[in-house]
């Protein structure tokens, strides 16, 4: 999508991104491609080429800043899946809702393998640091509004200044609204039977049985459902994005 994507463009909004479908223009070959354009002064539209070439490089080279400076956030979602192979799914659990609060768990997705950051053992800024710089985007549910503010705020110096595809958010615009799990069975994903009942509360409840109490069973639940949070994210992530390119991109349009 980002690819036929234009309101990056300085001028470029919605309305004339879709009249540029609507003649044609459905990606940067065609645009680049053109010597004029109806509409766009002969300065602006060479100004666009300059954008549209530095656009094209950064893909080349999964530069994520020259988009994240230049896209409104919720249109992050357009480049998910030009940036597939370096996605983090991100799901955080914590002690409680303020920052005042510990975060007890960070699990991050990358499409293959899961990898859990557990407060006491392996989750550090350090750490954190080493496993955000291999990522261009983050996809979490709500993750905008409380896991990336939890996160800086408790490690203020870690860079997370990623494009971000907020589920939460881009799910209602397809008409899918509520909590992620309430969403998960609206597009028939299943949880097993052992993770099912849990919830942001139980899953605060069962860090406190394994912190006072070394609770092993706990711990390991509290980690399932976790790692259910970050690789359901995926599936929702194409569903998500499928449904708004089918929704947005309209050459059709007269």
């Amino acid at each position: 999508m980002i690819r036929s994507s234009f309101i990056f463009l300085d001028g470029v909004g919605y309305t004339t991104e879709k009249r540029l479908w609507s003649r044609g223009i459905t990606c940067w070959d065609d645009f680049l491609d053109l010597k004029g354009i109806a509409g766009i002064s002969r300065d602006r539209k060479t100004h666009h080429d300059q954008t549209l070439e530095a656009a094209r490089s950064s893909m080349q080279c999964c530069e994520h800043s020259f988009f994240s400076s230049r896209l409104k956030k919720g249109d992050h979602w357009r480049l998910y899946p030009d940036f597939k192979e370096q996605v983090c799914f991100l799901d955080i659990e914590t002690t409680g809702l303020g920052y005042d609060n510990d975060i007890t768990v960070v699990g991050v997705y990358d499409g293959v393998e899961v990898r859990s950051f557990v407060k006491g053992d392996n989750l550090s800024e350090e750490a954190l640091s080493q496993e955000f710089s291999k990522y261009s985007l983050i996809v979490s549910f709500y993750g905008s509004a409380f896991d990336v503010p939890f996160i800086k705020a408790k490690y203020p110096n870690l860079n997370l200044d990623l494009p971000h595809m907020d589920l939460c958010f881009a799910s209602r615009k397809i008409g899918l609204r509520g909590g992620l799990k309430s969403i998960e069975r609206e597009i028939g994903l299943a949880r097993d039977e052992d993770i099912a009942g849990v919830d942001g509360f139980e899953a605060v409840r069962l860090w406190r049985r394994w912190e006072r109490r070394g609770d092993k069973d706990a711990f390991a639940r509290l980690l399932d459902y976790n790692r259910a949070d970050v690789v359901n994210l995926e599936t929702l992530a194409d569903i998500v994005y499928k449904r708004l390119w089918e929704k947005t991109f309209t050459p059709d349009v007269s």
